[in-house]
């Protein structure tokens, strides 16, 4: 009914003469007579169905009402008011599970349209405008120091989503995602993969996902395709703490078992093997398993993971005779396991503390200062004598209330490493690191925060020959965003002005300098950040 009235609306104000009227000539003032007569009799009909719809809603209060006292009477009295004025049932009133006179809002409406033809478009993207005291800004050691004020690129994830089977408890959904980044600093925005091309762009995942398909695991996600298990982000520092690069893989999630549910996951990652003159390489298949039992109930707000992850090499013969000729640097198996507790804090804030331990290359991955995700190489190339050393790393990340109108984030990471590769300092290297990001903000309403991002870190490598390297800094950002909400990590769209200071501490171990040879940069900006 109220698509039909709408529609009769329309038809008035598009073609608001009669077709018998428009058989002959009609002087101006013969148009405007009927079209007068033709809107007062569309906001006659309009009336006549306002009146009819409160009468109907009416009885769908009663049908309601009575539902609690007997559900064969209020299915009977629904039944009766899903009717319409001639007696006929209503088309696709079962459809969408409405009486055809109840109000439909268009949030409503886009819902059922979305559930009804299984499509989903979610994304992410960040962007903003800034300049500095000496030209172009320029950011470093974002996975040490803290995002806010030192991110200078447009980031993106886009993600779709689409139904392709739905029936009897089983489902099944087609996903793509593409993600990459877009340059701030010139107005050409082309793809390319050039170096110096800022502008990237990749089909980062691309999969099937199903459910009840499996007979002894009907609740669990059962996926084949370009996808890994979920990654954990340090949001604050902008890496992940748990993460597989994946070019194809399988895997379950969401598989009961016991107290607690169970995902696992067989990828693949291909790597390319460079010589020892750095000059050639080759490609040798990498395989991994990694499985996660997550969920565990510990106490009042408290959940445990446990996980595990395990890379492996898959050489041929040839691939074989050249390590073993020494041209080529050995491809070393490596593992990664670890425990991840989170605990729920009032008003939904919430700590995160992370144990890891890893070996070989994966051990490299977790040395690195500017950003510290668990790969197996960097941007699938691998080189490095990788000695068997370990790396331990500790991290608790959140955020909490310290009050009703104050709120702070934190991230704090320790990591050290002995006997590993470093793609700094080179192979047995110790080390130690310590980052530390606090962001305290006052609240001025849900649409509003003013506060202050301070981030130091500093970190300090050893060579095989006894020498030390130090790395280190500091960056201070004093911010005020316009926000949908309180939360500083769950709540976008955001938009930040602040101004940031930034300072080179030591460089050892990348020579790092802002323009003209400084080790301090100040900025100005403005960043948005939005995920849908």
């Amino acid at each position: 009914m109220k698509i039909k009235k709408s529609y009769l609306l329309i038809l008035s104000l598009l073609y608001p003469v009669s077709y018998s009227a428009l058989s002959a000539p009609m002087s101006v003032e013969e148009r405007l007579a009927a079209l007068e007569k033709d809107l007062q009799d569309t906001k006659l009909e309009l009336q006549r169905y306002k009146e009819q719809e409160k009468k109907n809603n009416k009885n769908i209060v009663l049908v309601r009402d009575k539902s609690a006292e007997s559900g064969t009477a209020a299915k009977t009295a629904s039944t009766a008011a899903a009717k319409t004025d001639n007696g006929a049932s209503a088309p696709g009133t079962a459809a969408a599970g409405l009486s055809p006179t109840q109000s439909m809002t268009l949030h409503e409406l886009s819902q059922y349209v979305k559930e009804d033809i299984g499509f989903t478009y979610s994304g992410y993207f960040r962007s903003g405008w800034a300049t500095g005291t000496k030209g172009a800004p320029k950011s470093w050691a974002i996975g040490s120091l803290g995002r806010f004020g030192n991110e200078h690129t447009s980031w993106y994830d886009l993600i779709l989503k689409q139904r392709v089977y739905n029936k009897d408890g089983k489902t099944a959904y087609g996903v793509i995602k593409l993600d990459g980044n877009v340059g701030q600093s010139y107005s050409g925005a082309w793809f390319g993969e050039d170096s110096s091309n800022e502008n990237k762009l990749q089909f980062s995942d691309i999969y099937l996902t199903t459910k009840g398909f499996l007979p002894f695991a009907p609740e669990a996600d059962f996926w084949v395709g370009k996808h890994a298990l979920p990654v954990y982000e340090i949001q604050m520092l902008d890496w992940k703490s748990n993460r597989t690069d994946a070019a194809a893989g399988v895997g379950i999630e969401n598989l009961k078992a016991g107290i607690g549910s169970v995902d696992i996951a067989l990828t693949r990652e291909d790597l390319d093997v460079y010589n020892r003159d750095l000059t050639k390489y080759q490609t040798l298949n990498t395989n991994a398993v990694e499985a996660r039992y997550k969920g565990i109930p510990l106490w009042n707000g408290a959940s445990l993971m446990v996980l595990g992850k395990y890379a492996m090499a898959n050489k041929n013969d040839t691939q074989k005779n050249n390590e073993s000729s020494n041209n080529y640097f050995p491809l070393k198996d490596s593992w990664l396991g670890g425990v991840v507790l989170r605990q729920a804090l009032p008003n939904n804030g919430f700590n995160e503390f992370t144990a890891q331990m890893a070996n070989n290359s994966i051990a490299s991955s977790l040395a690195r200062y500017a950003g510290s995700s668990p790969f197996v190489a960097v941007n699938g190339r691998y080189y490095g004598d990788h000695s068997g050393g370990t790396a331990l790393r500790l991290i608790s990340q959140g955020e909490m209330y310290l009050r009703p109108d104050v709120i702070m984030a934190s991230a704090l990471v320790y990591i050290r490493g002995q006997d590993v590769y470093s793609y700094d300092t080179g192979a047995h290297t110790d080390f130690d690191s310590m980052r530390a990001v606090v962001r305290p903000a006052y609240i001025w309403d849900n649409y509003n925060q003013t506060g202050v991002e301070t981030g130091y870190f500093t970190q300090s490598n050893k060579n095989q020959s006894g020498k030390y390297f130090t790395e280190s800094g500091y960056k201070t950002t004093l911010f005020h965003t316009l926000k949908v909400d309180t939360s500083m990590f769950n709540s976008r769209p955001e938009i930040r002005f602040y101004g940031t200071y930034l300072r080179v501490l030591d460089n050892d171990l990348d020579q790092f300098t802002f323009a003209d040879s400084k080790k301090n940069q100040f900025t100005v900006g403005v960043q948005a950040e939005v995920w849908w």
